[in-house]
């Protein structure tokens, strides 16, 4: 609100806001005759008929400024800005868009200026003032960080509007990495299988392992998608010989089915499994 009237004050023309202080100093000095008296000298306080026409003329004054007031020419006002603030990757394409309106149905003119480790810290203007209200930003390793695009709204008159939004530059989503991976036997028939992994973006990682099957040709899942790195494999029953196992790690940062064999989001290695004689 305060914002909105102080574009106005500053549209309008001169005469009409000292029409309108005028006005109030009128009326105040026509109904307040003992502060006209106590201000200046008691044989110049006004008359009863003094007074009245002193009140009208000020009452005059202040409706002519406020119709000029509202006459005047209006800033436009900024709706919104798409995208919000908020994250993106290198490599991306970034549209930002500003939907504005104007009180004086004027046409509309869009400046978009960039601040950001790309510009040294320093506003550029990219494009504009133009009847354009999109600006297309393709992103780029320099830009990594915190950047601010304020847009600014014109009229027909160049009374504008300002606002600006944050958006920070991340560089794209790496994969964990599997450190180390460990298969010892626990107690009897059963094994433990742990993973070690880490992620550069410091995502929360899932861990899955998995044995190969020797008649299908294909892995059976031990322990599925979870946050814990370790899993304990029953081979009891199990042929002696060589078992194969199959290490996953995954982060939180894609969607994946349960039966996801992997992507390039994910890494795996392959431990073996040797026992002399069949496990009971």
């Amino acid at each position: 609100m305060l914002e909105s009237l102080v574009g106005i004050l500053e549209s309008t023309p001169l005469s009409y806001k000292f029409a309108i202080i005028l006005g109030l100093i009128l009326v105040i000095a026509a109904i307040c005759p003992p502060l006209i008296a106590a201000v200046v000298k008691q044989s110049l306080a006004l008359t009863g008929r003094q007074a009245q026409a002193l009140a009208a003329i000020g009452f005059i004054l202040i409706v002519a400024g406020s119709a000029g007031l509202y006459m005047a020419n209006k800033p436009p006002r900024i709706i919104e800005i798409i995208p919000p603030a908020g994250e993106f990757t290198i490599g991306k394409t970034i549209t930002v868009t500003v939907n504005a309106s104007d009180p004086d149905k004027d046409k509309l003119r869009y400046e978009f200026l960039r601040k950001g480790p790309g510009t040294d810290d320093q506003w550029h203007s990219v494009q504009g003032p133009l009847e354009d209200n999109s600006w297309s930003w393709v992103i780029w390793p320099a830009d990594k960080g915190p950047n601010y695009i304020n847009v600014i709204v014109y009229d027909e008159r160049d009374l504008n509007k300002s606002a600006y939004r944050e958006y920070k530059i991340r560089p794209p989503n790496q994969p964990p990495k599997i450190n180390s991976i460990s298969a010892k036997k626990f107690e009897g028939s059963i094994w433990k299988l742990e993973t070690d992994a880490s992620d550069d973006d410091d995502d929360q990682i899932e861990y899955r392992f998995s044995k190969f099957n020797r008649v299908n040709c294909s892995w059976d899942i031990i322990c599925n998608w979870s946050t814990t790195d370790e899993c304990y494999l029953d081979r009891s029953g199990d042929d002696a010989g060589i078992k194969m196992v199959r290490f996953e790690v995954r982060d939180r940062s894609h969607r994946y089915m349960l039966d996801d064999r992997g992507d390039d989001k994910m890494e795996h290695e392959l431990a073996q499994i040797t026992s002399e004689t069949a496990d009971n």
